[in-house]
């Protein structure tokens, strides 16, 4: 029987202090359809209780939660005007609820459920627009399968608001809610592959809002695409015995470079895979992988190089943020801001969700997002001159 970790101890003290000492384990057996009513009656008994003054109160002690954006509601509507101009006419524009179901995020994309506002009625609030939007693309592959349309990719685009409960650095203009701009594309996975065109595809119209936003003002300075292959990360990690649990918790650390921390001797990014040696591979204790690189840089980097020469295209073999995330392709477009600081604008991968929902390894899903309101403080007109 393994140790139990603090959060544990601390519940199995308050429910001997309650009296019930199994208390946990009946709140999380019992069916939320006996469950439900006990807990909406016991919090109208909080509510009865509470005058106007208490609400003020709690708005004012939690703002980080509770409180307006630093961005003025017109100009995140004009934000998203500018992205939708550069949305092909193949996916289709949908405004989502602001609630989903609950375990959504943490059964996806393996993403904690106490970093996302669980309901009592067995939903969360929305903590990630693209996971909302891989459900109804699942719930319109599923009736596109039943019909001839079974061939058919789903696309979709929405921008909404999602709330995060893990901390942030207000320094860096994070909030604990904010506004995401997503794409999601699903369908049946072709023997030439799902992913690599539908990549391409997600990158190019993220690289047209970019140039959207652009021509209304906003700077960004030395974009960059970097694209990823987690697989073979894990590859690295595993022949090298670096340990992934660990690698998680730095994520957030833009200095932390996994290959430098454990003298990894491989190139951390490359611009083009005629930088590769089998050599590079060979004295890590991996078979050459140079093949599936080059085959990578031809269906994905070089056609969007012609396209954008303004961008730095390049592999980033030392990418963690998104481990568990995104198991195998994925990328990272970023800008320096006025400051000089390297700032990720957005994000997207091939993800495994459309087979999960609909139980079928034949679908394939590839899904992206854009920060909104991070790039409107840091790079639009008025955010340099605040």
């Amino acid at each position: 029987m393994s140790p139990k970790s603090s959060e544990e101890k601390m519940l199995q003290s308050i429910s001997e202090e309650l009296g019930v000492p199994n208390l946990l384990e009946i709140l999380s057996t019992t069916p939320m359809r006996r469950l439900q009513p006990v807990l909406i009656h016991a919090w109208r008994s909080r509510v009865a209780k509470k005058k106007a003054t208490d609400l003020l109160t709690e708005y004012e002690s939690k703002l980080e939660f509770f409180g307006t954006s630093s961005i003025e509601q017109n100009e995140l509507f004009d934000f998203a005007r500018m992205c939708y101009a550069a949305i092909p006419q193949n996916f289709d524009i949908v405004q989502m609820s602001p609630i989903a179901p609950v375990g959504l995020n943490a059964i996806l994309s393996k993403i904690s459920q106490d970093k996302t506002m669980s309901t009592i009625r067995g939903s969360e609030v929305v903590g990630d627009v693209t996971t909302q939007l891989a459900l109804e693309c699942a719930h319109r592959r599923k009736k596109d399968l039943l019909t001839e349309s079974s061939g058919d990719v789903v696309s979709l685009c929405s921008s909404g608001r999602v709330l995060r409960l893990q901390p942030f650095d207000k320094n860096k203009g994070y909030m604990q809610h904010f506004n995401l701009f997503a794409l999601c594309s699903g369908g049946v996975n072709p023997v030439g592959g799902f992913a690599m065109p539908w990549l391409q595809t997600h990158i190019s119209i993220l690289l047209d809002a970019l140039q959207n936003l652009q021509k209304n003002g906003y700077k960004f300075k030395d974009l960059s695409v970097k694209v990823s292959d987690m697989r073979f990360f894990e590859q690295v990690a595993s022949s090298l015995n670096i340990p992934l649990g660990e690698i998680p918790r730095h994520s957030l650390d833009e200095d932390f470079n996994v290959f430098r921390e454990y003298q990894v001797k491989f190139p951390s990014e490359i611009d083009d895979v005629s930088a590769l040696s089998s050599d590079d591979f060979l004295k890590n204790g991996l078979p050459d992988r140079t093949k599936h690189f080059s085959g990578l840089e031809k269906r994905i980097i070089k056609p969007l190089r012609s396209r954008y020469p303004g961008v730095r295209f390049c592999f980033d073999f030392t990418r963690i943020c998104g481990l568990g995330y995104y198991p195998q392709l994925c990328f990272h477009i970023f800008a320096n801001d006025q400051e000089n600081r390297s700032v990720q604008l957005a994000d997207g991968g091939a993800v495994d969700w459309l087979a999960k929902l609909l139980n079928n390894r034949k679908e394939a899903m590839v899904t992206s997002g854009i920060g909104s309101e991070l790039i409107q403080k840091l790079f639009s007109p008025k955010g340099e001159s605040d």
